[in-house]
């Protein structure tokens, strides 16, 4: 009897351990998923884009110099007006801080006037100064927070001029003249761009320039006159 109660209990132990070790066996180990962090965004490349915004300055010039007895003079006065074009460049990325060169070529309507009165009153009349196109070729040097960047940029600018002058003379009747130019300077400024895709870029940027004198044969003589405008612009590019 004992040896019989022995036995099955010895049966029923074995019995166990075989059941329980193939549940064992039935058992799979899974690894945890391996979480990749997403890649920091990286400037190195070259862009090209679009841009448009606003300018606004100052025309200065030295008319009237040619004439005594000045009541009104037309020496400096206000310019402004929307600009835009492309724009194309290429990036150097050297851990957070990042290198370029710009160039830039914009359709421009600024524009501004003053009227004039000299001689006591016999020669009155006005004159008006135009832009219609402008350009850069700048360096831009910033630091990147990822797919945000924040620049310095600068280098020289170069736009048209066309500057009028129309009156009326006592001695000689009416008049009109007008001349144009080339103007070339430089200009400075600082922007941010921010990356919402690997190939779209959106910027907004502001930019100081200041165009040296040209001289412009006109009705009273050889005027020299330049202006300096601060544009305001926002843009999209394509990192390729």
């Amino acid at each position: 009897m004992k040896y019989s109660l022995l036995m099955a209990t010895a049966a029923a132990s074995v019995l166990a351990m075989s059941l329980g070790g193939a549940q064992a066996a039935d058992l799979t180990y899974e690894p945890a998923p391996v979480i990749v962090a997403p890649a920091a965004f990286n400037w190195t490349g070259f862009y090209a884009g679009v841009h448009a915004g606003y300018a606004w300055g100052s025309e200065d010039d030295n008319q009237s110099v040619f004439f005594p007895n000045v009541i009104t003079p037309a020496d400096s006065f206000d310019a402004d007006g929307f600009l835009g074009g492309v724009h194309a460049g290429y990036n150097w990325q050297m851990d957070q801080f990042v290198f370029g060169v710009e160039g830039d070529i914009d359709y421009a309507d600024i524009s501004g006037d003053q009227s004039y009165s000299y001689l006591g009153g016999d020669v009155t009349g006005n004159l008006s100064f135009r832009s219609d196109w402008q350009g850069s070729a700048r360096l831009r040097a910033g630091y990147a927070f990822d797919n945000f960047l924040i620049y310095a940029t600068g280098g020289i600018a170069f736009a048209s001029g066309k500057l009028s002058s129309y009156g009326f003379d006592v001695n000689n009747g009416a008049f009109g003249s007008d001349d144009s130019n080339t103007h070339v300077g430089w200009t400075i400024g600082a922007g941010a761009e921010y990356a919402f895709s690997p190939n779209w870029i959106a910027r907004a940027e502001v930019r100081y320039s200041d165009f040296d004198n040209q001289t412009y044969n006109l009705y009273e003589g050889s005027v020299d006159a330049g202006w300096d405008q601060t544009a305001v612009t926002v843009g999209l590019s394509y990192k390729f």
